[in-house]
């Protein structure tokens, strides 16, 4: 993932920017309009689950589009800049969606978690396990993004080096999401993990036939 231009930075910061907005406005309206604790839960609870899945997704799109555009699948179709543009746009915005997720585990008082129980992995006392696979996950994910624009700084093999982090973070927040989401006990909550996960498998499998391809034709040839 390049750095962004001036135009995708413009626009990352306004999606940030609404979605602070209406988080504020959904907490507001509950408390004004509807104050009762079980509201409240219940507005932070959906808040959680819809966060969450759309982080999902963001992660699963960001990295099928990174991995079809190293198998050259989008160069076929001339698309290999707008593929790009979508991978940074879908890795960036992963952020704000996080933070809702927090924001809504904090909320929601049937469970009540602290900020210490979501930033330090294995400190929750529910479900500490699967928790602290999402506590990494996040830190994970920051470490990726800063990466990129660190890129000149620790140069191109530390940077592709920590790219692979993107691997075990997926693998981390599907055991997540599936264990703890409460839409993983739907056919369609199954679905918006299994299909993902099917597609980054196959893509990777591709990946690593490719490789063996191009190290058997070296072999080859010497």
């Amino acid at each position: 993932m390049d750095k962004l231009e001036e135009n995708q930075r413009s626009a990352l910061l306004f999606t940030v920017v609404f979605t602070v907005i209406i988080l504020v406005a959904s907490v507001w309206i509950t408390r004004v309009i509807s104050p009762s604790v079980t509201q409240a839960n219940m507005m932070y609870w959906l808040i959680d689950r819809s966060a969450g899945l759309i982080s999902y997704e963001l992660l699963s799109l960001s990295m099928i589009l990174g991995l079809s555009m190293s198998s050259g699948l989008w160069d076929r179709f001339g698309r290999r800049n707008f593929a790009k543009q979508l991978h940074h746009f879908s890795t960036l915005l992963i952020l704000p969606f996080l933070a809702l997720h927090l924001i809504g585990l904090l909320g929601d008082a049937s469970i009540p978690f602290t900020i210490a129980n979501l930033l330090i992995p294995g400190s929750a006392t529910y479900q500490p396990f699967l928790t602290a696979l999402g506590s990494l996950s996040l830190y994970a994910v920051i470490a990726l993004i800063a990466s990129t624009y660190l890129r000149q700084r620790i140069g191109q093999k530390t940077w592709r080096t920590l790219h692979f982090l993107a691997f075990p973070t997926f693998l981390f927040v599907t055991i997540h999401g599936l264990w703890l989401g409460t839409d993983s006990h739907s056919l369609i909550g199954i679905l918006l993990y299994v299909v993902p996960l099917a597609i980054i498998a196959g893509l990777v499998m591709e990946r690593i036939d490719r490789a063996k391809s191009k190290q058997k034709a070296k072999t080859t040839a010497a």
